[in-house]
């Protein structure tokens, strides 16, 4: 386990990276896969098959091929290749956010559209936003606000 840590030192802040990346699922996917078998304290790519990476990832060859240039694309990934039947020798990186992202009906629920906390404690009506509201003088305006609707 020791050896496991030692050499993806960079592991997790990458992974959190591509965690709140707004890129399409099957990337984030295959990107993690890259991310896991790269050897962070080395800077080692990594170097998997077509036919290898598409059983761990559970992809066929023509949806490995579509999202691998999604990422490149996207400069998610830096790739290099011998020959025909080698390994594909991956390197990951920080790349762009999807253009297209946004249209997607899913999207609404990232972070990065989400009202912090404070903004959605703004969008309240004073009465809940301010738990002094009612010792602050307001309570005779309320009372009166009350009887006169009576």
């Amino acid at each position: 386990m020791s050896e496991k840590k030692r050499h993806n030192e960079g592991y997790f802040t990458y992974a959190d990276t591509v965690r709140t990346a707004k890129l399409d699922i099957k990337a984030k996917a295959l990107l993690w896969f890259y991310a896991y078998t790269f050897n962070w304290t080395k800077g080692k790519p990594s170097y998997y098959t077509q036919e290898q990476i598409c059983a761990y990832v559970g992809f066929s060859p023509s949806t490995y091929q579509k999202v691998k240039k999604y990422l490149i694309d996207l400069d998610w990934i830096k790739t290099s290749k011998a020959s025909y039947d080698a390994p594909v020798f991956v390197t990951p990186s920080i790349g762009k956010d999807d253009e297209n992202y946004e249209l997607r009906s899913w999207a609404k629920g990232h972070k990065s559209n989400k009202m912090s906390l404070e903004e959605q404690i703004d969008c309240l009506p004073p009465e809940l936003r301010d738990p002094f509201y009612l010792t602050l003088g307001y309570e005779k305006q309320i009372l009166t606000e009350n009887t006169s609707e009576k």
